[in-house]
């Protein structure tokens, strides 16, 4: 196959959330937060296999396979209880390729994950592989995050900070969005860097 002419279908925000959204209200309640792990493993019968040194060898923390029926991780980032948050959004983003690039993937036809690196990266154009990356990080978001929700959490935080001298004379939007991420990265189990990212976009 000539992977060099590859396309990536142009998916706006706006179409990305709606497909996270259903995903998750088919898969899932409006809990939070959504345990993507059960979703891929019980729900989508997706194995979830941990391989050493795939950070190491690929420079990935996962890897969905090309046939759609296993999730590869690194198997140090699945055992760090420190960094579960990381693997959600990681488990996540796989999930964003699944919806969203199904009939793409399966057009590459690979069987080997160690081969990911030469095909994606060297044979795929840097654009087109850059939006495949932006349509998964963005579907990650909402399916984690999701709107709505995320909303109510915020205006029940201001209320409770309306009166704490330390955000009060915080007047940059973007330290007000550092400062909310600490509290609300909890709730929804992700990063406080994925929370700030979130929180600047719906400003």
């Amino acid at each position: 196959m000539d992977y060099s002419i590859i396309k990536v279908p142009f998916l706006d925000r706006k179409e990305i959330k709606r497909r996270a959204d259903a995903f998750r209200q088919k898969f899932w309640d409006n809990s939070v937060p959504v345990d993507i792990e059960k979703i891929i493993d019980l729900k989508l019968k997706i194995d979830i296999i941990p391989l050493p040194n795939l950070r190491k060898l690929c420079d990935i923390d996962s890897q969905i396979s090309f046939d759609l029926k296993s999730i590869y991780v690194d198997s140090d980032l699945y055992r760090d209880e420190k960094q579960q948050n990381r693997l959600r959004f990681s488990l996540a983003h796989e999930m964003g390729h699944y919806v969203l690039h199904k009939n793409l993937y399966r057009k590459f036809k690979l069987n080997n994950i160690y081969n990911f690196r030469q095909i994606i990266l060297e044979k795929i154009s840097e654009k087109q592989y850059g939006y495949l990356e932006t349509q998964a990080n963005k579907f990650a978001s909402y399916l984690l995050v999701p709107r709505e929700r995320l909303k109510i959490e915020k205006e029940k935080l201001l209320k409770r900070l309306e009166n704490d001298p330390e955000f009060i004379k915080i007047s940059d939007n973007k330290l007000q969005n550092s400062y909310l991420a600490i509290f609300l990265a909890g709730i929804f189990g992700v990063s406080q860097e994925v929370t700030e990212i979130v929180l600047s976009e719906e400003n």
